[in-house]
């Protein structure tokens, strides 16, 4: 089973050199770590743990669930419940099944001033949603009976609950195979992994006999068994693999089926997370996505959308892609200083890009937690506004020393 270093290491915008220092070991003793030529130690696994924000399992691989009136687990595998969020077109709500962590953060958003809000469920869905689109937000926890005032009426968007991202690359493979467009999967994947996640998501006709079989399902009614388990499994499918967007007249579109030809976070979500001042007289109005580059592009006006939503796994890939550009040259230069990580600006660049999620610096005061809830600790992002500008400031300092 490969290990997930690099990949949490990425997430928490930490260069090779400084995880290294945090272990206590050489930056060439770390690398053999990551690359999987040599074992890491219990006492080194957990501080990288607490370093990336995550479980010493998670780092060796092992799978990362849900977790359910658990509070000991991290808040971004909690679940919290639903929100249905209702559009003042008349386009259908949107539910989601959110952690706690996306719970507080879309409170604390919603009061914000940003021109989208982004949220992340806990079924690979990443949705930028129109502020101004939205009529009203309903939050239900877990201990509710139902998600908002029109439950009976409502489509879960969230199929199945599943925060891992290697689940989600597992259940995109499996997709393109059965489209005839797939590799070896057991090339990237244990068998073990792979099973998995097909015990979860779909029946073989093997399992279809036996259930008949054993009494579980009434020979005429099988049929129509198989019709509805198909359905979830395509919604399965669609999560892993579609790019969709609801506009104000209420008319939903699959916008795009992911791939491979662009970076959904750079060339997709980064465009609604940095959509949030006005535009210069001079700047584009509308956002482009080169999903299949030449062969496919299509031009959205922001303010005619009700959301879009993004397969996360493969945002989370296109943001660790651009994470590991600009680590690696701090990398190649003996990493930063710390006061290069920890001294970042006041306030935002105009046009300054990003890695994570923001509150605009002009944004009025907030309330963090819900009424009645206590004083809650809110989980912050794991990389505050700046990678780039440390960036910069690394490139400064080296421009500045002497030859």
């Amino acid at each position: 089973m490969k290990n997930r270093l690099k990949n949490y290491r990425l997430r928490a915008y930490v260069t090779q050199a400084k995880a290294a220092k945090a272990a206590g070991v050489t930056q060439p003793t770390y690398q053999r770590w990551e690359s999987g030529r040599s074992e890491i130690g219990k006492r080194e696994l957990a501080k990288l743990a607490k370093l990336f924000e995550t479980t010493p399992d998670a780092l060796l691989g092992k799978p990362v669930e849900a977790a359910f009136y658990d509070d000991s687990a991290p808040e971004h595998l909690q679940y919290y419940g639903e929100i249905a969020v209702h559009f003042i077109g008349g386009g259908k709500p949107l539910v989601l099944s959110i952690s706690e962590a996306a719970h507080s953060k879309l409170y604390r958003d919603l009061q914000g001033s940003s021109k989208f809000i982004i949220v992340e469920d806990l079924g690979n869905r990443t949705v930028a949603i129109r502020r101004k689109a939205v009529a009203e937000c309903y939050f239900s926890s877990e201990a509710y009976d139902t998600y908002g005032p029109e439950h009976d009426t409502y489509d879960l968007v969230t199929p199945i609950q599943l925060p891992d991202a290697r689940d989600w690359e597992i259940i995109e493979a499996l997709y393109w195979e059965l489209e005839g467009a797939g590799g070896d999967l057991e090339e990237d994947f244990t068998k073990e992994q792979i099973e998995r996640i097909e015990q979860m998501i779909m029946i073989t006709d093997e399992q279809y006999e036996k259930l008949v079989a054993d009494g579980h399902i009434k020979p005429e009614d099988l049929e129509a068994e198989k019709t509805k388990n198909a359905a979830f499994t395509d919604g399965i499918f669609a999560a892993a693999t579609e790019v969709v967007a609801q506009f104000s007249t209420g008319m939903r579109r699959t916008m795009a089926t992911y791939t491979g030809d662009c970076n959904l976070f750079e060339q997709g979500l980064e465009q609604f997370e940095n959509d949030h001042e006005e535009r210069e007289p001079d700047e584009p109005t509308v956002i482009r996505f080169p999903f299949e580059g030449y062969h496919r592009t299509v031009f959205l006006t922001p303010e005619a959308l009700d959301y879009v939503w993004f397969p996360t796994h493969l945002v989370e890939q296109g943001r660790e892609k651009v994470a590991e550009g600009y680590l690696d040259e701090m990398d190649a230069d003996e990493g930063p200083t710390k006061s290069e990580v920890v001294q970042l600006p006041k306030q935002r660049r105009k046009k300054a890009r990003d890695l994570g999620h923001f509150l605009p610096t002009n944004a009025a005061p907030i309330i963090t937690s819900p009424p009645d809830a206590g004083e809650p600790a809110v989980r912050q992002p794991t990389n505050p506004i700046g990678i780039f500008d440390a960036l910069d400031a690394h490139r400064a300092a080296k421009k500045d020393q002497p030859t």
